[in-house]
């Protein structure tokens, strides 16, 4: 019954929240509202760039009256021609080089940037969390029992850069070690050709195996597969692969289908719509930089692997996998892989660093965690799905994971949408 209602359950917004949205008693925008004008200079190649203008639509369909000019652009496209004479209100833009910071700053309109490519910039700024990207993938690959682990970069890039430093720290805290792509002057001069998929093919065959690869972005993660392939390596067997952005058209057509960290994006774009539209109406962002953190790693076949040695831990994580939304506890591992509790909380502690129970209790809290951003269902049948007793029990192992409440991480990671789509 629940799992219909996860299906049918549909978010409505409340006569506060119409009040704060400046929304009419109709719904739709006050006419009293000015229609500002505002230029999207981002990107629409890919599901990053389009998850941001999604958000953007997402508060304008809630709050102000937008006429929205963009145009179907690349990523690091130069800036269109007609900006320098366009009569706007404000900008969100990609702010990837100083070149387009100084083209922006001439305009003389408020900007809010939606770049990862600065350390600092000089407009107020609403990105993605790389150091959290990068967490979350150490800790997927971490859960599965590798003990080898790599990163696959993309150096020219500073977001990628970040992740690759963050990735390095999460796994020297777990005490193991991780290689780096060093990219060679040959696959540099030919990105995206065999000479780069061999040189790929030629670091994996240096690192040990099994072993855990984390890609920058799902590009770079498309291409640790293509050398795969290239080599005979089973996947994810040998070398299981995880990238970042979650882009499904991507995913869905590698071999295996491949594994990614699901940032926020919509919630940036959202967010920096909220942001520009209080600067366009003359007040200050209330911080100069507001950083966004992952939704999730959304699991497909480059990483559906147990690597751990011993038969029976492996047996134990697949079971608390396929039924941790059941309300197991250990008493019901040890009926599907009869061992003495004892025996059972030493082999996960030689092989994970952690006790059974604290697997099950961390693959409950990312189950809600996946419910709360993506389903419009209360809080009761959140923590039915997810495993636990009750809302009450939830909110307390969810207070003490994540530092907050299940209903503020539910406003906080996701967007306020008001239609589909």
């Amino acid at each position: 019954m629940h799992r219909s209602a996860l299906a049918a359950a549909v978010k409505t917004t409340t006569g506060a929240q119409a009040s704060r949205l400046h929304l009419s008693p109709g719904g739709g925008p006050d006419a009293r509202s000015p229609t500002f004008k505002v230029a999207l200079l981002i990107e629409t190649s890919n599901r990053y760039g389009r998850d941001l203008l999604y958000g953007v639509r997402d508060w304008t369909r809630a709050g102000d009256r937008w006429a929205i000019r963009f145009t179907e652009q690349a990523r690091l496209a130069p800036l269109p021609s007609w900006l320098p004479e366009w009569a706007g209100d404000g900008i969100i833009a990609r702010v990837d080089s100083p070149a387009i910071a100084a083209a922006l700053r001439r305009t003389r309109l408020p900007v809010v940037d939606v770049s990862a490519e600065r350390f600092a910039s000089e407009f107020p700024r609403v990105s993605v969390d790389n150091t959290a990207v990068a967490q979350l993938a150490a800790e997927h690959l971490l859960a599965k029992g590798f003990k080898a682990f790599a990163y696959f970069g993309a150096a020219q890039f500073l977001w990628a850069r970040q992740r690759g430093e963050a990735f390095r720290r999460a796994v020297a805290g777990t005490g193991r070690t991780c290689a780096v792509f060093e990219d060679g002057r040959r696959a540099a001069k030919q990105p995206g050709s065999d000479a780069e998929i061999r040189a790929i093919a030629d670091w994996l065959a240096r690192l040990p195996r099994p072993l855990g690869v984390f890609a920058c972005y799902d590009g770079r993660a498309q291409q640790i597969l293509e050398a795969c392939q290239l080599r005979g390596w089973a996947v994810p067997d040998e070398i299981a692969v995880l990238g970042v952005d979650n882009d499904e058209v991507r995913c869905d057509l590698c071999t295996p289908p491949l594994s990614s960290v699901q940032p926020n994006a919509r919630r940036t774009g959202y967010e920096a719509a909220e942001m520009l539209a209080r600067m366009m109406r003359g007040g200050r962002p209330r911080s100069q930089t507001r950083y966004v953190a992952p939704v999730r790693v959304v699991e497909r076949q480059s990483t559906d692997a147990v690597s751990v040695s011993d038969a029976r831990v492996a047996k134990a994580l697949r079971f608390i996998r396929e039924h941790v939304g059941d309300g197991i506890d250990v008493s019901d591992v040890l009926s599907a892989v009869p061992m003495s509790r004892t025996l059972l909380e030493r082999k996960f502690k030689a092989a994970l660093g952690h006790s059974p129970h604290r697997e099950i209790m961390r693959q409950k809290i990312e189950r809600a965690r996946h419910l709360l951003v993506e389903s419009e269902v209360s809080i009761g049948i959140v923590a039915e799905l997810a495993g636990f007793d009750n809302a009450s029990y939830l909110s307390v192992a969810f207070r003490r994971e994540t530092g907050e409440s299940p209903y503020a991480y539910r406003q906080k990671h996701r967007t306020s949408r008001v239609t589909g789509g």
